[in-house]
């Protein structure tokens, strides 16, 4: 049968250190994803039922 053993005790030190690298990934992911939508265009042309970017519909004109 195997032994149990006591677990192994991490340093505190350690933790913070491994929630501050968590924390600091987490906002350059964040930051990331941010400025990628701001900069990157998509691909797929608008949907059918709008005016594209840039332009506007001519007013409507009424009925004779």
């Amino acid at each position: 049968m195997a032994r149990h053993r006591k677990p192994h005790a991490v340093p505190a030190v350690t933790l913070r250190a491994r929630r501050q690298l968590g924390a600091c990934l987490a906002g350059a992911s964040a930051l990331t994803a941010t400025l990628l939508s701001l900069t990157v265009t998509p691909a797929a042309p608008p949907a059918p039922d709008r005016a594209p970017a840039g332009h506007t519909l001519p007013d409507p004109q009424a009925a004779p």
